[in-house]
């Protein structure tokens, strides 16, 4: 974090500081009461019980709030900043301190590669930038201030997933970072057990544009049916698009498989760039392109950005493949389980499976869908036979659902197993993998069962 003045930041709410506010530095600002230290800003959001004595023990430490709490007639009277509407403050303050920095941000949003896209990303630009970005997959709302306050004089450019699990979340998102520039991978259905509507999970997603305040740059992918038909008419900035279609800006003209990644072939204007991304899957070709598409924007080298590529170091549990005992090959592919990721997954499976090899997947219940769940699970299952998986193990009552519509769709119904915990999964592998399976592992959320049995089948 910049160290601010605090007079600057209360002029910056439109509160006039007092001559016992003025000159002072804040290194710290926070809406969460265990990072409270000397020169601490901490706004009192959700009205939690302000640790009084605790804040006795530092020096210059203010409190922001809109409403009285317990003891604070103990503080001086200086050190609490009382306001009418503390979410409005708030945001005065995220919009001043982002707007002391002129620097590029870019906003990462999709169903599906929203990780992977910024940390391809991240890789391409941090051997000559300073990147500050979200950490893995933590994209939770409240993670946004700390993200904001990592932003310093020394941060060339920032990288942000803008993620969607309730109305409000892409325009509050926004609000801090006040992206330059948006990503958005692909849609399909999420997140649809607060947002009940598609069609408003799709209109939640698309507020980005209005989060840009419709400038900037804007990177879709072309070949998505819902993104392709976003009405982008209000925009007024740049709008450059990636995938196989012919008139894709980055169009993918054709990628192959190879050991534990993919060589891809795109072109873009007058250039054909061929490269390499570890990581399996077609998937990770659009994610790649929407990671070049956006470091174009930002005046990389486009060949180095292509050879940077070929050194991204692929996040762990995202279709991560691992050798398991007797000639055995794990995928676990954990980190999230949506109908499009696990769509992906079992499509890359069935891509990478020699024939020779009984493909068996793993599933555990798929979240937050919502009203969409039963059809979801049906295509899900429909998928697993259509794509000739040998054997289904489900794990949990909710992940039944396969069950049906894949014996439907032609698994072998003898070849269907339901289990209830980690020890009764690895009872069943103990006696029934033989050399040369692939097992491959997907569930939503988190599941230490899984964990457990990935880690019980390693070699």
């Amino acid at each position: 974090m910049k160290t601010l003045l605090l007079e600057n930041i209360l002029t910056a709410m439109n509160i006039r500081p007092n001559n016992k506010q003025k000159g002072i530095q804040i290194q710290t600002v926070t809406d969460d009461r265990s990072e409270i230290r000397s020169h601490t800003l901490f706004f009192r959001r959700n009205n939690r019980e302000v640790p009084v004595e605790m804040i006795k023990r530092y020096k210059n430490v203010f409190i922001v709030t809109d409403t009285p709490f317990s003891n604070m007639e103990r503080l001086n009277l200086e050190q609490i900043i009382m306001v009418k509407d503390l979410k409005d403050s708030f945001f005065k303050f995220t919009s001043y301190y982002r707007h002391l920095f002129n620097i590029p941000v870019v906003a990462v949003t999709g169903t599906c590669g929203k990780s992977t896209t910024k940390e391809m990303l991240k890789h391409i630009l941090e051997e000559t930038h300073n990147v500050q970005a979200t950490i893995s997959s933590k994209n939770a709302d409240y993670y946004n201030l700390p993200y904001l306050m990592g932003i310093d004089e020394n941060t060339d450019v920032a990288i942000f997933e803008t993620a969607v699990s309730k109305k409000g979340d892409m325009t509050e998102s926004c609000k801090y970072f006040y992206p330059t520039i948006g990503i958005m991978t692909m849609i399909d259905v999420d997140h649809t057990d607060k947002i009940q509507s598609f069609d408003d999970y799709l209109a939640e997603k698309a507020k980005i544009m209005q989060g840009m305040n419709n400038e900037g740059t804007l990177i879709l992918n072309r070949d998505d049916p819902y993104l392709s038909s976003l009405d982008t008419s209000q925009f007024k900035g740049e709008i450059i698009t990636f995938g196989k279609n012919r008139d894709a800006t980055f169009r993918i003209k054709k990628y192959q498989y190879h050991s534990s990644g993919m060589i891809f072939w795109i072109e873009y204007k007058q250039w054909e760039l061929n490269g390499y991304i570890p990581g399996l899957g077609e998937h990770n070709v659009y994610n790649a392109a929407a990671s070049l598409a956006a470091a174009a924007s930002l005046g990389v080298d486009l060949h180095n950005a292509v050879k940077r590529l070929s050194t991204y170091h692929h996040m762990g549990s995202h279709f991560q493949i691992m050798e398991g005992r007797n000639q055995v090959t794990l995928v676990d592919d954990t980190w999230k389980s949506n109908p499009a990721s696990l769509r992906k997954g079992l499509e890359t499976l069935s891509r990478i499976a020699l024939p020779f090899q009984r493909k068996i997947a793993v599933l555990g219940r798929m979240a937050s869908l919502g009203k969409y769940a039963d059809e979801e699970y049906e295509k899900a299952g429909q998928l697993l036979g259509n794509l000739g998986i040998d054997v289904l193990v489900t794990k949990g009552f909710i992940a039944k659902d396969f069950a049906k519509p894949a014996i439907e769709a032609g698994v072998n119904a003898k070849n269907v197993y339901h289990f209830s915990d980690a020890d009764e999964m690895k009872r069943f592998f103990d006696s029934f993998l033989r050399p040369n399976d692939i097992v491959y592992f997907k569930t939503g959320g988190d599941d230490s069962d899984f964990d457990e049995t990935i880690e019980y089948l390693k070699r």
